[in-house]
């Protein structure tokens, strides 16, 4: 289990269009794009394989820092709405409110995660 988890950062990698940013939350974020590794282990360890954003930076101090997004985190859903790519999730963390909770679904190592995040 322990290499499963070591390799876990070799699952999705960045596509081609530049990074986009979701600055009031403080997380960068570019499409996620499965590598050839997601492929080979999808079906053996029972990964998820999903679109969305892959987070490459997380601001210390910043909202999703503080709720525990770590790089490498694919964001597919956000207020129960799929993203297919970072411009969509970050569209729609922009409407992550101050006054209730806004669920993101988001994988990590291949495994279905959730936050709840709420703006200062």
């Amino acid at each position: 289990m322990l290499a499963a988890q070591e390799n876990a950062a070799d699952l999705y990698a960045c596509g081609d269009r530049p990074p986009a940013e979701a600055a009031a939350l403080g997380l960068t974020l570019c499409d996620a794009m499965a590598t050839d590794a997601l492929s080979a282990r999808a079906g053996p360890e029972n990964l998820q394989v999903r679109q969305g954003g892959l987070v490459t930076d997380v601001r210390p101090g910043g909202v999703s820092g503080i709720a525990g997004f770590h790089a490498g985190d694919v964001i597919y859903r956000v207020g129960g709405v799929d993203v297919p790519d970072a411009r969509s999730a970050v569209e729609n963390l922009g409407r992550v409110g101050s006054r209730a909770d806004t669920v993101v679904n988001f994988l990590r190592g291949g495994r279905p995660y959730r936050i709840k995040l709420r703006r200062e």
